[in-house]
């Protein structure tokens, strides 16, 4: 059996993926790959661990760090093709947005990778309604499988549901963004708060940090749309800040703030 040659996926299909819409219920995935996409390192990391098969038949996911060992998930071409927007009853939702086969790819390898290892799907994103075994879960999950890296994290997984109580960490870790000047890879989360302006349980890309003005710019995904807020209104709003500055994908293990 003659095994399909690959190459890694190039700057225009990475470009495309930026600029795709979240259509499942992904957003920490669909918000992670988003923020790999902005930065060298991000771009880099995207190229070394999605790649194409030269026939056009399929992707291979790696991912360098799973339960301690590296995973390789080959995506068929009839898979992606067969992975669809759908109700619980199995019915297909027509949403009329382009679906870029690269993030369908990613999406489909984690699906893989969950019912391999279940533990990869967090315990309270088990009680979510979801169709797809990918879909609800923490970017940190997605995050550190998918580079290797344990992610910073700021109040992911506690009970709290707003960044007050960690204000003085959000604070220190918007100069260390601000610093790198846009070399950053984060996810800002909501919690639970009755869609208060944003939301629930939504993740966002962080796009920018203003110190001197005191904004943060989030990018939705699942609108394809950005929005710049003042600090007050971030760490009321939001529950928590997961993800690496550059200097991080070169530290193994980064303890959480």
């Amino acid at each position: 059996m003659n095994l399909p040659k690959f190459i890694p996926i190039n700057d225009i299909e990475i470009s495309a993926l930026q600029k795709t819409r979240q259509i499942f219920a992904d957003c920490y995935l669909t918000s992670s790959l988003n923020s790999f996409c902005r930065t060298e390192n991000g771009r880099n990391l995207l190229k070394q661990n999605i790649s194409k098969a030269i026939d056009g038949e399929g992707f291979n996911i790696h991912f360098p760090q799973v339960k301690s060992k590296p995973q390789d998930v080959f995506i068929t071409e009839k898979e992606i093709k067969n992975l669809y927007l759908t109700d619980r009853f199995s019915n297909i939702v027509h949403h009329g947005y382009e679906e870029n086969n690269i993030q369908k790819a990613v999406e489909l390898a984690m699906d893989k990778l969950i019912n391999k290892y279940p533990s990869l799907k967090s315990f309270i994103c088990l009680y979510a309604n979801c169709v797809e075994d990918f879909e609800y879960n923490f970017p940190s999950v997605f995050m550190k499988a998918f580079t290797g890296y344990k992610p910073i994290t700021i109040n992911e997984k506690t009970i709290r549901m707003s960044l007050k109580s960690k204000k003085d960490k959000v604070f220190q870790l918007f100069e260390e963004m601000e610093k790198s000047k846009g070399d950053f890879n984060f996810v800002a989360g909501t919690g639970f708060r009755f869609k208060k302006g944003f939301d629930d349980w939504h993740c966002f890309t962080v796009e920018n940090v203003d110190m001197k003005n005191n904004s943060v710019t989030i990018y939705n995904g699942r609108k394809c749309e950005s929005t710049k807020i003042d600090f007050k209104t971030f760490i009321e709003k939001f529950k928590y800040l997961t993800g690496y500055i550059s200097k991080n994908f070169t530290e193994k293990t980064n303890p959480p703030l």
